[in-house]
Order: structure tokens, then C-alpha cells, then sequence
């Protein structure tokens, strides 16, 4: 784990279910952070950019990659998943489960977990979105620059730059006018425009 000037709160927690070597988190400069951030396999990647807010209660779960850019908001509650956590094949869950039983005694119920019937896919979150509270966001998906995702909604496809979206599945509901987008020119006494 890497961090600079970021405030990690009491809640903040990193959960590592299987052993590994190489970095699983980056942490970027001015966060704060108070969420969870899980690797349930060997493999996975979270990075978060500068001036991101996480708030309590939300879960980042990671064997692919999740991406989330600067000045991003995440409000409490969501989850964040980059990984169908078991095979769409019943015979593939159900060994899953009789390896569980086995595995669980032992104090880590997917130490044996065959991964390879598992689909995932990168997450990312563009700079300056926000996630409203218990939002879903599944594998596969890009939330673009400045989108807002309204509370409780699912998402399952990419949400484009400057749009609110909500809803299970979420849609776009409406665009973000164009006085409250991103200006350019110089950035702010913060580093971020």
C-alpha cells in the first residue's frame, strides 16, 4: 500500500485473502479514506488518484482492476466489484461450495477457490464523479469525468462524461449543464481544476 498526505479513518481496512507479493493498493495525495478495500485472490489492483472522498460502510473488491481517478466522491455504503465472484456454470458453484466446507474449517473458506471459472473486468471511475450512497458498480464498467450516479442505483454499463445516471440497471436520467463542467485553464490552489 501506498499513500501521501492522505487521512486513512479508523474504519479504513485492507483484507487480503490470498497471499502476494507485489503492490495491491496505491493510494494518491489528500484522501480520505474510511472504506474497505478487499483482494480475494492473488491477483487484483486498486488505485486511487489525488482528493478522493470514501465514505464508511463502502467496499472496493478487486481481482481484476479498479481505477478511480482524481477528485472523485464516493458516498457510504457502496459496493464495487470487478469480478462475478463465482461461475455462471451451477456444477462449477457447487464444487465451489464442497471446496468451501473443506477450506472453511481452516479459517479461509476461498483459499482454495477456482478462479479460473470466474469472469472479471476493470473498473474505472473517471476524475470528478460521485457515487451516491449504496451504489453498485459491477465489472466491466467506466464511469466517465464527471458523472454522478444517483443513490442505490446498479450499474452495469459504461455511464458517459457529464451525466447523471440512476436506476437498477442504472441509465442516464440527464446531462450534467455545461456551467457546472470542468473549466479549463490553470489548476486550483488545491492542484485539482
Amino acid at each position: 500500500m501506498q499513500k501521501r498526505n492522505s487521512q486513512l479513518d479508523t474504519a479504513f481496512s485492507v483484507r487480503f485473502d490470498q497471499p502476494r507479493e507485489d503492490v495491491a493498493l496505491r493510494i494518491g495525495d489528500r484522501c480520505l479514506l474510511h472504506s474497505s478495500f478487499i483482494f480475494e485472490s492473488e491477483t487484483g489492483l486498486i488505485t486511487v488518484g489525488d482528493g478522493v472522498f470514501i465514505n464508511g460502510g463502502t467496499k472496493l473488491i478487486s481481482r481484476s482492476s479498479i481505477e478511480i481517478g482524481n477528485a472523485v466522491t464516493i458516498a457510504w455504503g457502496c459496493v464495487i466489484y470487478d469480478h462475478n465472484s463465482h461461475s455462471l456454470s451451477y456444477l462449477d458453484r457447487i464444487a465451489d461450495q464442497e471446496q468451501q466446507l473443506i477450506d472453511f474449517p481452516r479459517g479461509n473458506m476461498i483459499a482454495n477457490k477456482n478462479w479460473l471459472t470466474v469472469a472479471s473486468a476493470p473498473i474505472k471511475i473517471c476524475d470528478y464523479a460521485w457515487l451516491g450512497f449504496d451504489v453498485v458498480v459491477l465489472k466491466g464498467v467506466t464511469i466517465g469525468e464527471g458523472a454522478i450516479i444517483g443513490a442505490s442505483s446498479v450499474v452495469t454499463r459504461d455511464v458517459p462524461p457529464w451525466t447523471v445516471a440512476a436506476g437498477n440497471p442504472a441509465r442516464v436520467v440527464k446531462e450534467i449543464p455545461q456551467e457546472l463542467r470542468k473549466k479549463d485553464g490553470p489548476p486550483s490552489s488545491d492542484g485539482l481544476r
